[in-house]
């Protein structure tokens, strides 16, 4: 799907054009451990997503999973997402403190006439990949058949 929706710049002034594609690629409830607040659906489901910016904006992919025209916050976003949900993953997860779980994991650009195209991979980070097998394994072998098929590539 296309989130089609104004973001703010880094002065907070209102940029209306931003367009981000996002593709879900798995998602799950997650039991709450230990908490008081287990009847907080937005606290125990995650997922993983595709986005691709199709305009560059300041925090564009970050404010549009977010804001709501999809609900999501990114894991460990302090700008943007849920303070008491990243909270709880630090604690009870072992998420790093200073995380945002949002992750570069290609590049493609088209060559000119001087140069090549540029095809840049970075596979997913090893703290990322050691959360999702710790407390995702579902999520994560659901994502793999399309992670391959778009080009991501897991650390190890």
């Amino acid at each position: 799907f296309t989130v089609t929706a104004p973001v703010k710049d880094e002065n907070g002034r209102v940029i209306e054009e931003a367009r981000t594609d996002v593709r879900f690629v798995a998602g799950e409830r997650l039991s709450v451990g230990g908490g008081d607040n287990d009847d907080d659906e937005d606290e125990d489901r995650a997922g993983l997503v595709l986005a691709r910016p199709r305009t560059g904006r300041w925090h564009q992919i970050r404010q549009h999973l977010a804001g709501p025209d999809v609900g999501h916050p990114i894991l460990g976003d302090s700008a943007h997402g849920y303070s008491r949900t990243n909270r709880r993953w630090k604690e009870e997860r072992g998420m790093m403190s200073e995380r945002c779980c949002l992750h570069l994991a290609r590049v493609e650009l088209p060559g000119t006439e001087y140069t090549d195209d540029l095809d840049v991979k970075c596979p997913l980070p090893r703290d990322m990949l050691e959360m999702l097998e710790r407390h995702m394994p579902k999520v994560l072998e659901r994502a793999r058949e399309v992670f391959e098929e778009e080009g991501v590539e897991l650390s190890r």
